[in-house]
């Protein structure tokens, strides 16, 4: 079976195709510049852009399933809205198009966001999609209901999947200032790791006839909600650093919350991780004597004077 994933480059792709290579599927990949060299050879690449249909259409001849994990994601979209619904929406439709013209009958998986819901500080109960509305306040999360209304509306079949936020297996400063701040302390997230966002797209592949036409919440499950501080303590722990001042994170409530994802666990099985295994799969991208000198020297005497630099 071959499979055709966009956004293979991006944060998710890498997992993601792995996944499908280690199930046995064949792989094609719609690339515009990077070239994924952690995955060796095993990938098909198309090269091309997925704003252009010729581009898409070459892309998809021959596939048998379409995972559509490609987006422009903030802050590109906030600085550039026109890029955003340009890739984000327009994007969408070409693939959605494509498929009617094969007859709108092969798996369709979209990754959308929580974001979506926009901020929701008066939750009591997990966000729902069949009871709490979508509210986006962000360009981001604009093209994100836009992009599922269109499929909705298509007659294909498909499958919706609102991610929770995701972090990286590899952190960059630039992320980390970008990001981390923005945040209330006391925000309510939801940590998911990123093998079981993998995992949840190619169960839903292989079991598309239980999933199509439907739209699920991934996250980690009960055990994974948590406030953002809790969260960011444990990841800054891991280098031996505390939080930052308080007074420099935001005050205005994040599109961030816990979800009900009861009914994606019972359709895809993908719980499974916790934010201890990111911690350990974190920190296993640093050679460990540098983690230690980071743990109990750095951290210890000059943490404090780090995060306030951030």
């Amino acid at each position: 079976m071959r499979v055709l994933i966009t956004g293979a480059a991006g944060n998710l792709g890498p997992g993601v195709c792995r996944a499908f290579l280690e199930d046995g599927f064949n792989v094609r990949v719609l690339l515009h510049r990077k070239r994924l060299k952690s995955l060796g050879a095993n990938l098909e690449v198309v090269w091309g852009d997925l704003t252009q249909p010729d581009s898409v259409m070459k892309a998809m001849e021959g596939v048998d399933a379409v995972v559509h994990l490609a987006g422009v994601v903030q802050p590109l979209t906030e600085q550039n809205p026109q890029l955003a619904s340009r890739v984000n929406v327009g994007g969408t439709q070409t693939i959605v198009d494509l498929i009617k013209e094969r007859g709108g009958s092969i798996p369709f998986v979209f990754t959308s966001s929580t974001a979506v819901f926009g901020p929701c500080p008066d939750a009591t109960e997990c966000l729902h999609p069949d009871k709490n509305p979508c509210n986006p306040t962000s360009v981001y999360a604009r093209t994100k209901v836009q992009a599922e209304d269109l499929i909705k509306e298509s007659g294909i079949d498909y499958l919706i999947l609102r991610l929770t936020s995701i972090p990286y297996l590899r952190i960059r400063l630039s992320d980390v200032k970008t990001h981390m701040l923005t945040i209330p302390l006391k925000n309510r997230l939801e940590f998911c790791h990123p093998d079981e966002v993998a995992l949840a797209i190619l169960n839903a592949v292989k079991n598309f006839d239980m999933v199509k036409c439907k739209t699920l919440m991934i996250g980690g499950g009960p055990s994974q909600q948590m406030l953002f501080e809790d969260m960011l303590g444990v990841l800054l722990g891991t280098f031996g650093l505390p939080l930052p001042p308080r007074h420099k994170f935001a005050k205005e409530p994040y599109a961030l919350d816990w979800y009900d994802t009861s009914r994606s666990q019972e359709l895809l099985k993908f719980q499974h991780k916790t934010l201890d295994d990111y911690t350990r799969d974190l920190a296993r991208q640093f050679p460990a004597p540098l983690l230690a000198l980071m743990r109990y020297f750095i951290g210890p005497v000059f943490g404090r004077l780090i995060v306030r630099l951030i």
